[in-house]
């Protein structure tokens, strides 16, 4: 038979001859030791990065799920007209005794209310779970990657 690449004659054994040659086991002897790292290389960065996504994984799970636990208290507006109602209510003489003691202790500007605090919390563990997806994304397409990598030269 004639290579339709080379054109060069070749000649092809017939079904009986075929069937005669004794089978032989797929082993590695027939690869390099280059080849060898290089794939022994590519599955332990697959390995590697697996484990980073699966963890990625993991903690945005956790802090999503503290995320969606901790309740949407208030806005500022919201504070403000509470408070607002609040005083309309009061009588005069409490509203007294509260500025007075105001004016005692002083005010402590910098301490934001605890609706505050409960919505940075909130939004510090949404950005933990965003931050945790990305990196579980980013590890995951990078060892699909090395894979395809490391198949692509295994095949070669």
């Amino acid at each position: 038979m004639t290579c339709s690449k080379c054109q060069t004659e070749v000649a092809i054994p017939k079904l009986g001859v075929l069937r005669q040659l004794p089978l032989v086991e797929n082993t590695d002897e027939g690869k390099s030791a280059t080849q060898k790292q290089r794939e022994s290389g590519v599955s332990v960065v697959f390995v590697a990065l697996g484990m980073i996504a699966i963890a990625g994984f993991m903690v945005a799970a956790f802090c999503g799920i503290r995320w969606s636990l901790i309740p949407n208290l208030k806005t500022t507006d919201q504070h403000v007209a509470d408070l607002r109602a609040d005083y309309a209510e009061r009588p005069s003489a409490e509203l007294i005794r509260e500025y007075e003691q105001m004016v005692g202790d002083g005010i402590e500007l910098g301490v934001p209310f605890t609706y505050q605090r409960i919505s940075d919390e909130k939004q510090r563990w949404g950005q933990i779970a965003g931050i945790s997806v990305g990196t579980g994304l980013l590890a995951a397409v990078a060892a699909f990657g090395f894979a395809a990598v490391g198949r692509r030269t295994a095949i070669r």
